[in-house]
């Protein structure tokens, strides 16, 4: 754990950049699940995975004492995920198209 006052300016923009992304990204899924909901939208973090793990590094990040070895762990996990992510909803969506023109559609 590191107090965030002891931070060089340096890591305070680095901190600022992993944030914005993170905020980026939650706005992505929030966005692509409203404005998307009867198609792909519905198949980006079903399960709110993905956002809640940001919101917990996003309350980490706002707090007083930053963990940043945990950050960067779950920033890379976030990257991972989102790549991962896509391809399932992509996968999800193909699959239940696939299975609706087969006559054995959603009721």
């Amino acid at each position: 754990m590191i107090l965030k006052t002891s931070l060089s300016p340096f890591s305070i923009r680095g901190l600022k950049e992993i944030e914005s992304g993170m905020r980026g990204i939650n706005s992505f899924l929030d966005y692509i699940n409203q404005a998307q909901r009867f198609s792909i939208g519905q198949y980006w973090d079903p399960g709110r995975d993905i956002r809640s793990a940001i919101q917990s590094d996003l309350a980490m990040i706002s707090g007083r004492d930053l963990d940043w070895q945990r950050l960067i762990a779950d920033t890379e996990w976030l990257g991972i995920r989102m790549e991962v992510e896509s391809d399932r909803a992509r996968r999800q969506e193909a699959q239940d198209r696939s299975r609706d023109s087969n006559g054995r559609g959603k009721n």
